[in-house]
């Protein structure tokens, strides 16, 4: 398997297990998913939004394309403005992920982070990155809905793959 392939593989993951993550999601209440559960940004609905922001805002400074996406998650109460944002984000990577090459998996990216800071990062790297740090979030995610009483499916890497093949 390439890297190519492997990054691939990863966002056909990561789009799998935020929709799994959704799917529980939304069995919850309004007060379920703003309810603090003290996980990093303190509900399900504050992770969620924190999850897919981080995508969209990685996509833009790899792709220097601004998204609409991002807007939505201002947009209302809820986690219909989320989902929504989640389509849009996943539809947006595929697309982004489809267009590369090998060689452009290892071009550098330089970007602004989040205080400002002028950084850079090999762009392989940065991918990786952000599907790990969506599974973070989800695991935090999951344990909060387990506490609700909702747990989410198995979203083990090798669930995916077993549903895959």
């Amino acid at each position: 398997m390439t890297a190519l392939e492997q990054i691939r593989s990863l966002y056909e993951y990561n789009e799998w297990a935020d929709n799994h993550i959704l799917d529980a999601s939304s069995e919850l209440s309004e007060e379920e998913l703003k309810r603090s559960q003290g996980a990093s940004f303190d509900s399900i609905r504050g992770n969620l939004a924190h999850t897919v922001g981080a995508q969209i805002i990685w996509l833009g400074r790899w792709s220097g394309q601004k998204s609409e996406a991002l807007a939505l998650l201002g947009s209302g109460p809820g986690l219909e403005p989320v989902r929504r944002a989640y389509e849009m984000s996943h539809d947006e990577q595929k697309r982004f992920v489809e267009s590369l090459d090998e060689q452009e998996l290892g071009r550098t990216v330089p970007y602004r982070d989040s205080q400002g800071n002028e950084q850079e990062g090999v762009l392989w790297k940065l991918m990786i990155q952000v599907v790990n740090h969506g599974t973070h979030h989800r695991a935090e995610t999951a344990m909060a809905l387990t506490a609700l009483g909702k747990p989410p499916r198995q979203l083990d890497y090798l669930f995916f793959e077993q549903e895959r093949a």
